[in-house]
């Protein structure tokens, strides 16, 4: 009797020993695999990030044409892939992990150098570029409008992308650059879109709600 007591104590502690070690060979899986992602979009994000800083100068120290039409596009398609990292990275390694976090701190201030050339352009070309500034909170009582917001925000872009740039800022970034544009802009711990820094929005029903006020 003693025996089979003995082994049924064993056969527990034995698969209690094979489920930790199964759990702890997947969960190791997981993380390398988050982490080869992060390292793999890290390396294609800071040479995109160093040729937008490159242009930027061009313009501004050595004088470069800044209404060269093929600039702007290239400098806003390196925005756009960037964008659509910093969404991946959310999706797979969650948007509050400390490494997601920093990577967006920095595409923050890569956006507000794009954010000011845009202006630039606007009045040294006379051209007409709309510009969104989409400040989003991924607080949990916020979290439902700032997905809405976003999603409503990608068909417009979508059907006006020739003449305008999205710029999402993440406000519950802790740094000095976050609270001066939550500041200059009137922002608070809600999201908000602003349109050509004129028109305000915390809830849209469609994209009719803000197309009539592009340029």
């Amino acid at each position: 009797m003693k025996d089979r007591r003995v082994k049924s104590k064993m056969r527990y502690i034995l698969a209690f020993i094979i489920g930790t070690s199964v759990f702890a060979l997947g969960l190791l899986i997981t993380n390398s695999i988050a982490y080869l992602e992060f390292q793999r979009i890290s390396n294609l994000q800071d040479p995109i990030s160093y040729q937008i800083f490159q242009d930027k100068l061009q313009y501004t120290l050595f004088e470069k044409d800044i209404c060269d039409y093929d600039s702007y596009l290239k400098m806003s398609e390196g925005l756009n892939f960037q964008g659509q990292m910093i969404g991946d990275l959310e999706a797979k390694m969650g948007k509050w992990n400390k490494d997601v976090i920093f990577r967006k701190k920095f595409f923050t201030l890569i956006q507000i150098e794009h954010f000011e050339f845009i202006k630039s352009l606007n009045k040294e070309c006379g051209r007409n570029i709309n510009t969104i500034l989409f400040f989003y909170s991924n607080e949990k009582e916020d979290l439902e409008n700032a997905e809405n917001l976003g999603r409503l925000l990608g068909p417009i872009y979508e059907r006006n992308k020739e003449r305008v740039v999205v710029y999402s800022l993440d406000l519950n970034l802790d740094t000095e650059l976050m609270n001066s544009l939550r500041k200059k802009y009137n922002v608070g711990d809600s999201s908000v879109i602003i349109v050509n820094e004129k028109e305000r929005f915390t809830q849209i029903s469609n994209i009719n709600d803000i197309e009539p006020y592009l340029v």
